[in-house]
């Protein structure tokens, strides 16, 4: 019977990218299928729901085609401006929103749209449509109470992508607006971003007590009661950040956004530690659920041998006895199956591997054109966990001088068969943790594209310096690498993208997994100053408990845990947090949202952002860093604004009550 309840995030298709009168009954329903005919058999309403779901924003399309501004809408990466591959226009989302490009007029181009707030009430109001009369269909009790908890699902899961795009938006219930009615019933106002927010959450925790705990193989896409309980921690930790919950940041880009009607604020302007308190508890039940746990690879000892101090326990008591490299890049490579791994709460395919186009060699089937700062680099640790501006004598950090003395002379496998910094790679770049390498392609890096039967196709050492192979002297379309830097946290050493016989191992992109609820219950009780009583059950700053989550994330990685100072000052420990989640999850589409809740994305987009020199030769002044010299960069203008993203002038047009968020307006 599950089989026939499919729900299939992974087979979403971002059918029309238009904007659409939410209040339209007529256009929802499939001509040949009249509104009688859905709630005839079980097969019938899974179809309508089915085709609901292809309504559904991308959660895969952070790097471009998607709804969301992605990986290049923060200082996570940056690109060149809009090109033609030939046959259509390349743009990045992110790019044109911090180039001031996106208004509410202008929301997109011919595969990415930000206008989803149509897509999305279509889907609400077709759940809506079920759960009116789902018990007319004929299907056992179990089959019923699980569908229903679906539909919930799907229908809070619209308003989470509304409110991630939007903040507050129109809450409707159960009901379903009719086309024929009065104009007095379409005077709809937004709730508050609390409101919002508490209703997201009691209808997740609805459908989390009726969904299964784990999927078949074959729906390892279809919601759990983990996904649920999940989605509800990662948004009671938004509601709890600054910029939704009073206080300085809230106030500073949400003072005057009232409700015209009534003029109350629609994001709350007193602070509550409680919220904090509520969002540490969302976390730890996914915790207790006892699902879950981060993924590991054994080592067999090499690691431990070559990079870790001799007495350091196993994981996950220490960083021994696993290869971090594998055990954190394998959830991204397509190497650990998703439906056997204990760190994916939930995924979906939406061939990520197709979007390697963009940070694959440029002349080996791809442009290198999705660029990763200087900023991003630096802040990845040194093998043993220190700082780069504070590294040991053992694991140094060094960046001079700029000519070919500051190279390593010596090949380090950091994975054997899936890793190896060959030898001649600038020292800078070398003894970095192992997610640095697993994340990060530099100059000098190998990519191994073992899959393709051609032997000048693979195992290519990339060099982004002007005068290398895959660097501005040799563009594609024109276009080239412009810091130096890109991405690799999806790519296989199988993956090739060129030459006889390369294929791409399938990927699954995780919407959410594992280490985020680590880090995100450590954050909320690291801001917690006092004792709270959440339904019975005290929540406080717990230090034992806030370094068991986080210290997990830090030992899978090969890194020592927290230290006592960072444990003892809460200001410190707040930083340390920040920076393990621009690493931890990097490109997963998280930082853009971060920086934003934060409070911190101007005060970042003020500095400049940096990358090497892909001007110059090697050794000419490749490796000093530099301020970017590019249009996209020049032209980088980030205003208060694109905190939320515009609601579309037709839907404000068919709504007149509704309001436009913050300096959208024209």
């Amino acid at each position: 019977m599950k089989n026939t309840l499919k729900f299939s995030i992974c087979v979403m298709i971002l059918s029309i990218l238009c904007s659409c009168n939410y209040l339209n009954v007529d256009s929802y329903f499939e001509d040949t299928f009249p509104e009688d005919s859905i709630f005839a058999n079980q097969v019938n309403i899974q179809r309508y729901f089915n085709a609901a779901v292809d309504y559904l924003p991308r959660e895969g399309k952070i790097f471009k085609g998607g709804s969301t501004p992605g990986v290049t809408g923060s200082d996570e990466a940056v690109s060149v401006e809009t090109y033609s591959n030939g046959v259509v226009p390349v743009a990045f989302p992110g790019t044109e929103l911090m180039t001031d490009k996106v208004s509410f007029t202008t929301l997109g181009g011919w595969d990415w749209s930000f206008n989803i707030w149509g897509e999305c009430y279509k889907v609400i109001r077709k759940m809506n449509v079920i759960l009116s009369r789902l018990d007319e269909v004929e299907m056992n009790s179990f089959d019923r109470t699980e569908f229903r908890a679906k539909v919930r699902f799907v229908r809070a899961y619209a308003y989470f992508w509304l409110i991630r795009n939007y903040g507050p938006v129109i809450i409707l219930h159960d009901e379903i607006l009719e086309v024929n009615g009065s104009p007095a019933d379409y005077l709809l106002t937004r709730n508050t971003y609390d409101e919002c927010i508490d209703y997201i959450c009691s209808e997740l925790e609805y459908a989390a007590e009726n969904l299964p705990v784990k999927q078949p193989i074959d729906l390892i896409a279809s919601p759990t009661k983990g996904a649920a309980l999940a989605l509800v921690a990662r948004l009671r930790l938004n509601a709890a950040a600054p910029l939704f919950n009073g206080g300085d940041v809230a106030r500073r880009y949400y003072g005057n956004f009232t409700r015209k009607m009534d003029g109350v604020h629609y994001i709350s302007q007193e602070y509550d530690e409680k919220k904090w308190a509520i969002a540490a508890l969302a976390a730890k039940r996914v915790m207790d659920l006892n699902q879950y746990e981060l993924y590991t690879v054994e080592d067999g000892g090499a690691y431990a041998e070559k990079f870790l101090p001799s007495g350091v326990e196993d994981y996950p008591n220490g960083p021994g006895g696993i290869d971090p490299y594998r055990s954190y890049s394998d959830n991204f490579t397509g190497e650990a199956i998703a439906a056997n791994n204990p760190e994916l709460i939930w995924g979906t395919t939406d061939n990520i591997e197709e979007m390697t186009e963009y940070v694959f060699p440029n002349g080996y089937g791809g442009t290198n054109v999705l660029c990763v700062p200087q900023r991003m680099i630096d802040m990845y640790y040194m093998a043993d966990g220190r700082d780069i501006y504070n590294s040991s004598a053992l694991y140094p950090y060094e960046n001079r001088p700029y000519d070919r003395n500051c190279v390593i002379t010596d090949p380090v496998i950091i994975s054997d068969g899936f890793y190896e910094l060959p030898a001649g790679v600038y020292k800078s770049y070398a003894n970095r943790e192992p997610r640095f390498y697993a994340n990060i392609s530099f100059s000098g890096s190998k990519w191994w594209m073992s899959s393709t039967t051609e032997n000048s196709r693979k195992n290519i050492i990339v060099d982004y310096w002007r005068g290398g192979n895959v660097s501005m002297s040799n563009p594609s379309n024109g276009k080239y690498n412009i810091t130096g830097y890109t991405a690799k946290k999806y790519v296989h050493p199988r993956d090739a993208r060129s030459g006889n016989g390369a294929i791409r191992v399938t990927k699954t992109f995780p919407i959410i997994r594992y280490a985020e609820v680590l880090l995100s219950y450590a954050e909320a009780l690291n801001n917690l100053t006092t004792t709270h009583n959440i339904d019975g059950e005290e929540v406080s700053r717990d230090v034992e408990a806030l370094a068991g989550a986080f210290n997990l994330i830090r030992y899978r990685a090969g890194l020592p845990g927290l230290t006592e100072g960072e444990l003892n000052d809460r200001s410190q420990l707040e930083t340390v947090i920040q920076r393990e989640r621009a690493i931890e999850l990097f490109f997963e589409g998280h930082r853009y949202y971060d920086t934003r809740r934060w409070g911190i994305i101007e005060n970042l987009e003020r500095e400049p952002l940096t990358g090497c020199n892909v001007e110059m030769g090697q050794w000419n002044g490749y490796y000093a860093p530099t301020i970017i010299n590019y249009q996209t960069i020049r032209e980088r203008n980030f205003q208060p604004k694109m905190i939320l993203l515009p609601i579309s002038k037709d839907e404000l047009r068919r709504v007149a009550t509704l309001d436009q968020n913050p300096g959208w307006e024209y």
